[in-house]
């Protein structure tokens, strides 16, 4: 472990924030790992699906048979256009609605549309409008909100040192030049980011475009938003009525007897993140949602603090069952992939079409969390007591297969023309380590053996001698991105640009089982992404693109997305001219 002194610290990282408590550093209990596979013949895996889990006072989480909430004209997760000026208040005392499931969370952002309070607005929004929302600061410590993924100018992004102090407020104006896509905002402020997300305060940003549509609309989904706030209708008793286009935010918290989300971290929890009790799924546990034999595309976003999952599909027995890759991060793939299961870390997410034309009505199918090895090594973070633990099946929505439906449309072949990637450049990558260390005598996260430098002011131009990594032209460059093996997996996320995966190496079995191609890359790795998973022992080579980087400087912030690290100052400023 490497040891770094008072004095060496204040020479290398200036002004770093470091909270939070100290850690204990042992080694924590790990899954045996999968055997690998070959990657042109993946064997199907059955699951042995665990029984539902009675959770104190959660009456229907155990039956999976609490209505899964979806965005609407209603309050929780409320669809709003977000072309219109919005203000979202960061509260602790949310107004409650009565006819709501579920309630407000302790920690939310809200705001009022036609009347009626709104919590975690779901925003649609088309490429090239402008997104412009207000926050107010309505609590009783600073906050911040993070656009995950969206490219933006640095100071409207959420970078970390804009957070906001209590009563303040920030408009943030983006003019959105993503390709459509799921693009979560949530709670980042370090030192409060991973009490304020696991708490309530995230929710979903989605983007729209032509393209996407043209590529739905061949298959008869209508994407969320297509007729404005409140399309999507209560479910009805005509075929095919229910929604088609299916988001499904991911948390895992840990709750009180009366199922209130509690945020209180233990050593191990700074060490490898907080992994909840309790998986929730658009705010619930326990989720139904009641389908037709129809493709539907489900949208898994990962929004937990710390927990990967090991997303697949499943019948009732445990059989799996393949799906269609559509997009990932930074949008739809070219082509859609067949594949029988993907990791997500935080910050992730993956567009996928679930073929439900052979099953009949009666028949149960589940989104599930499929056994695997969390490489967790440099801490437990192995949830609360009777909990499923972060590598253990478990079951995460249930499909109930109401009626038959009159759908005989095929999967286009073809979703789009996908973006040229930039040239690689000739000559050596950047590489930057992740590890374990001491800062003053108290065990951190270091890169390439130093602290990590997050300068606390609001300005673009950081001093020369402060030790940032700096991006001479605004190119492609190529990254190395490497884990130490006594560690945890890192979802890596570089905050306004985009990467592309090119190579991985030293991958554990479970991950080398997912390769498509020489180069180690998994299915979703073939597409555009903002945020990449390396794990313990590992390097993934990336392509960062920073041509098309806003006109004056930026201060980029390279961190992980597991937010206890990135409360105990696990950031690093990136300076691009």
């Amino acid at each position: 472990m490497r040891r770094i002194g008072r004095r060496r610290f204040l020479k290398l990282a200036g002004t770093t924030a470091l909270t939070g408590a100290v850690w204990a550093l042992r080694p924590g209990p790990w899954a045996t790992a999968l055997a690998a596979q070959d990657a042109s013949a993946p064997r199907p895996i059955a699951v042995p699906l665990p029984a539902p889990r009675p959770l104190a006072g959660l009456t229907t989480a155990a039956t999976f048979d609490t209505p899964l909430p979806l965005p609407g004209d209603h309050s929780f997760m409320g669809l709003m256009d977000g072309a219109a000026r919005i203000e979202l208040s960061a509260t602790a005392a949310p107004r409650q609605a009565a006819d709501e499931t579920p309630a407000a969370p302790p920690l939310c952002l809200e705001t009022d549309h036609a009347g009626r309070p709104y919590w975690s607005p779901t925003l649609v929004i088309q490429r090239g409008a402008a997104l412009r929302v207000r926050l107010v600061n309505r609590l009783d410590a600073p906050t911040l909100l993070r656009w995950h993924g969206l490219t933006a100018d640095w100071r409207m992004g959420g970078h970390p040192v804009m957070m906001l102090l209590p009563g303040a407020t920030f408009e943030y104006r983006i003019t959105v030049r993503n390709r459509a896509g799921v693009y979560p905002y949530h709670a980042i402020a370090p030192g409060f980011a991973g009490r304020q997300t696991h708490q309530g305060m995230t929710g979903l940003c989605l983007v729209d475009d032509e393209e996407e549509r043209a590529a739905l609309a061949a298959m008869d989904i209508e994407p969320l938003g297509a007729s404005g706030t409140g399309a999507y209708r209560r479910w009805g008793q005509d075929q095919g009525s229910g929604p088609s286009d299916i988001p499904l935010l991911f948390q895992d918290r840990r709750l009180d007897r009366d199922g209130v989300p509690v945020y209180a971290p233990n050593l191990d929890d700074r060490v490898s993140g907080l992994i909840g009790d309790v998986l929730t799924v658009n705010g619930v546990p326990g989720a139904r949602l009641d389908v037709v034999t129809r493709m539907y595309r489900l949208r898994l976003v990962n929004m937990c603090n710390a927990r990967i999952l090991h997303a697949g599909l499943a019948r009732a027995d445990g059989g799996p069952l393949p799906f269609l890759l559509m997009g990932v991060d930074g949008g739809m793939l070219e082509r859609p992939l067949p594949v029988q299961r993907l990791f997500l870390g935080p910050g992730e997410r993956a567009d996928i079409l679930v073929d439900l034309r052979a099953a009949s009505p009666g028949d149960e199918l589940y989104v599930v969390n499929l056994p695997f090895d969390p490489m967790r090594r440099a801490g437990a973070a192995s949830g609360g007591a009777g909990s499923p633990g972060e590598g253990e099946a478990a079951r995460l929505v249930r499909l109930r297969v109401m009626q038959r439906a009159d759908y005989d449309l095929p999967v286009p072949v073809r979703l789009c023309e996908a973006p040229p990637a930039p040239a690689v450049p000739q000559g050596p990558p950047r590489r930057l380590h992740v590890a374990r260390g001491e800062v003053m005598g108290r065990p951190s996260w270091l890169l390439n053996g130093q602290p990590f430098a997050l300068r606390h002011d609001t300005g673009a131009d950081l001093p020369d001698d402060f030790p940032a990594q700096r991006v001479p032209r605004r190119e492609a460059e190529v990254w190395e991105l490497s884990n130490d093996a006594v560690s945890i997996p890192h979802p890596l996320h570089l905050a306004g640009y985009q990467m592309r995966v090119l190579e991985r190496r030293a991958s554990p079995p479970q991950v080398a089982a997912l390769a498509v191609d020489a180069s180690g890359r998994s299915a979703a790795e073939t597409g555009i992404k903002d945020t990449v998973l390396v794990w313990p022992g590992e390097t993934v080579k990336v392509l960062v693109d920073f041509r098309d980087s806003p006109a004056e400087p930026q201060r980029a912030a390279l961190y992980s997305r597991v937010l206890e690290c990135l409360d105990d100052g696990m950031v690093q400023d990136v300076a691009v001219p």
